[in-house]
């Protein structure tokens, strides 16, 4: 998440071999002289250094190296809400003992210098940001999938033969099928998969795990304390310990403080099991976010008279978030907020992963306060 050094080790690798590729995308390959060219033009643009915040949710792995890069050393993300309600935090140059922990997850999911990884994760998010700028500070090449749909994923990996492939769990499954449909008996031989930001189903890491003939790993972090585990077990310099069912972690990214992620166990022999959030948050194919944090600063625009945020079973991501938002009786339209306004301002307040899969604008009496409801329709428990 955090790997700021990346831009010193990119103009050491660019000083002495500007043609190496550091990233394969659909548009092709990128040498290390041209990112760091597109850094610094992003560098003198305005009095403001480009910020990782301002990138949509969706941007390719190249503008979010550049914008990074770009940034001088210090990057500003937004929180995922594993420990409190979502906020910008900023981060400055890796620590030692930090270091020591990201060099451990790298040892433990194979990535060194020279080998190619395949990352579906959006790189605005901490599990994509983490691995862009791990594989750019290793001189481990990377490859781009997040921009793609799964048929052409999978050729990008037949082209490119990647020896790691990494994303969010529904990432995954999604390049499995497309690869089951389509490869005519000859599968992609991927060494290892590495799953990350979300539930990993025990079906699905069996199912990656034969189809690819891949060693399959489990990642567990948040972008508060940083990678914690991996496999259930805690990486260098991560202390964590169960207390009523809930987890209490301290790692060299928590500044001493001891956080509460999630609900799970610590087994005798120090494996840790997830079980749930302790904290409200839902998932959507890995994004978190606090439903009753968007009803809120929905509710509060000035065109808005109500919001009923629904949760609702999707096949694809497990959850995803519906709001129905009321707007207020104005005089004439110019009140009236628009679809794209309401995202826009959940995406500003709260980050990309908070933003309703779908908003739909109603009309009729208002809520008396801002409302969740669960996929069934029942009032979510509080």
């Amino acid at each position: 998440m955090r790997l700021i050094q990346a831009g010193s080790a990119l103009r050491l690798r660019a000083g002495l071999r500007p043609r190496r590729v550091v990233l394969t995308d659909a548009h092709g390959e990128l040498p290390a002289r041209e990112l760091q060219d597109i850094a610094t033009l992003l560098r003198g643009r305005g009095d403001r250094a480009p910020r990782l915040t301002d990138l949509p949710a969706d941007a390719p792995l190249r503008q979010v190296l550049a914008t990074a890069l770009a940034s001088d050393g210090a990057l500003d993300l937004r929180s995922s809400g594993s420990t409190g309600d979502p906020h910008l935090q900023h981060r400055g140059p890796l620590t030692p003992a930090q270091l020591r922990t990201l060099l451990d997850l790298a040892r433990r999911i194979g990535l060194r210098p020279g080998v190619r990884i395949a990352s579906a994760a959006p790189g605005v998010h901490g599990h994509g940001l983490l691995v862009a700028l791990g594989a750019l500070a290793l001189g481990a090449p990377l490859v781009d999938l997040t921009h793609l749909r799964p048929a052409a994923r999978v050729r990008l990996l037949r082209d490119t033969a990647p020896r790691i492939l990494t994303g969010v769990p529904v990432h995954l499954a999604d390049v499995l099928t497309a690869d089951q449909a389509r490869c005519e008996g000859r599968p992609l031989r991927i060494a290892r998969v590495v799953s990350g930001s979300d539930v990993l189903a025990p079906d699905l890491r069996a199912d990656l795990a034969r189809h690819f003939r891949a060693r399959v790993h489990d990642v567990y972090g948040t972008t508060e304390t940083g990678s914690l585990t991996v496999d259930g077990r805690p990486l260098r310099g991560v202390r964590i310990r169960e207390q009523h069912g809930l987890l209490h972690v301290r790692s060299p990214f928590t500044g001493g403080r001891e956080l509460v992620t999630d609900r799970g166990s610590v087994d005798a022999r120090g494996r840790v099991v997830v079980t749930g959030r302790a904290d409200g948050a839902v998932s959507s194919g890995g994004m978190l976010h606090h439903p009753k944090a968007v009803a809120r600063l929905l509710a509060g625009h000035p065109g808005v008279a109500g919001v009923r945020l629904r949760l609702v079973d999707d096949q694809r991501y497990g959850t995803r978030t519906v709001a129905e938002v009321t707007v207020a009786d104005t005089v004439d339209d110019s009140g009236t907020p628009g679809v794209e306004e309401l995202r826009a301002l959940v995406r500003d307040r709260l980050g990309a992963a908070a933003v309703p899969r779908e908003v739909v604008l109603v009309s009729g009496p208002a809520p008396g306060d801002p409302d969740l409801s669960s996929p069934d329709g029942s009032p979510a428990p509080r």
